[in-house]
Order: C-alpha cells, then structure tokens, then sequence
C-alpha cells in the first residue's frame, strides 16, 4: 500500500480519472456530486507497480463502487428475488438494513451470499416492486376478508344461522353441537369450526380462490343456479 502515496501514482491516478471524463465509469457519479474518485485496477500483474499499467487495465470508481467491486460491500443491483415468508409480526430483521421486518424476502446475487432483506431493501436490491406488490396483495386480501366478515349483509335469524349470498352462493353459517359448520347452497359441509367468524374465514379463501364454485358446478344436482335474463338467441 506504500506505493500509493508516491508521486508516480499520483499523477497516474489523475490521468486515468481524466481519461475517463471525470466521473464513476459505473454509476457516472463525479465529485460535483459526492463521490470520491478512486482508480481501479482491473486485473493485477506480478511485479508491476501500480502505475506500470496500460489504461485499459484501469478504470475509474466512485468509493462505493469500489468497495463493492472489492466484495467490501453487498452489490447495491444484479440482485434476484427467489422467495418471500410471513413472520405473522415484527420478530425479522432485515440483513441489510437493520430494520424489524414481518415479511421476508429472499434475494440472491451471483458475487454475494443469500440475504434475507425486508419490502424496502427487496425493491431496491432487484430495481423492481415485487416485495412492495406482494404486500400490496396481502394487506389488500386482509381488508377484503375484514369486510366480508363484518358485511351488513349477512343476516342472522331466530335459528341462530349467519346467512349471505354471494357469488349468486346462497352461504349459511349454522351453529351445531361441535361448533359451527358451513352450508353453500344447502350442502352441508363436513368441517366444524370453533366459531362462526372462523366460518366465514374459511368461506372467504373458497371464494377468493374459486374452489367452491368449482366443488358446486361439479357436484351432481347441485349445479350453481343460472343468472337470470333473456335467452340467447
């Protein structure tokens, strides 16, 4: 490292950040803007001084760049999302940030070890919105369900029966002995539930994924009943 401070370098050094106009050759960033210039060389060659190299061996990086060419430092892009978990709260910690995180993101890169990074940092690492959209789907999903349990539309009556139609579904909730079961289209089904919000739960991810409408169409004599209207002709 000793001959980095010697004349020789110091003038090389100049030459190359000049050849290169001044600026990061990666992220085209200048000391106008922050960043600290440093030469880097591409490629070392046994008992040449730093300064013996032609100029195609050398480029010119900002610090960060350099560290990160270096492997100093995560690549802040190349980045590639593989995988994504729900922690259920805040018990995560983003590898890259610090920050508690409930939902976590796989990200692996060619140069780096898999990290295990939060929405934020997932987006940034892969240049994209995948993180941010999935949690967008997910929170939008809850809300969905939280209006469906709490919709006025669902009727109780003296037989203590939730009941609701939708998706042209005639859905009841009834309470039994062991619980609380669901009927679609007077079906019974076999599964008992320890409440009736846990019904309608469990109705919901039928309905959001199509599978009820599926099992009705698909159950003989229990076709799902036709919209009404006139006849094509």
């Amino acid at each position: 490292m000793r001959h980095y401070h010697r004349k020789n370098w110091q003038l090389y050094r100049k030459e190359v950040i000049e050849l290169d106009g001044g600026v990061c050759t990666r992220c085209k960033r200048g000391p106008s803007e922050g960043a600290v210039l440093q030469v880097h060389h591409k490629q070392y060659i046994a008992g040449r001084l730093p300064w013996e190299y032609p100029y195609d061996l050398c480029e010119t990086l900002c610090k960060g760049c350099h560290a990160e060419e270096h492997s100093i430092v995560a690549p802040s892009s190349g980045w590639e999302c593989f995988g994504y978990d729900d922690l259920g709260d805040l018990s995560g910690e983003c590898e890259l940030c610090g920050n508690s995180i409930r939902y976590v993101f796989f990200v692996q890169h060619e140069n780096w070890p898999p990290l295990e990074v939060g929405e934020i940092c997932c987006d940034n690492l892969t240049e994209s919105s995948v993180a941010s959209d999935y949690v967008d789907s997910i929170l939008a999903h809850k809300s969905r369900l939280q209006r469906f349990i709490k919709s006025p539309r669902w009727k109780t009556g003296d037989d203590g029966i939730f009941r609701i139609r939708q998706k042209r579904i005639d859905l009841a909730v009834e309470p039994v002995d062991n619980g609380y079961r669901l009927s679609a289209n007077r079906i019974q089904g076999k599964r008992f539930f320890s409440s009736a919000v846990e019904v309608k739960k469990h109705v919901f991810e039928l309905l959001e994924s199509g599978k009820l409408e599926e099992y009705l169409k698909n159950t003989q004599g229990h076709a799902l009943p036709k919209r009404k209207g006139r006849a094509n002709s």
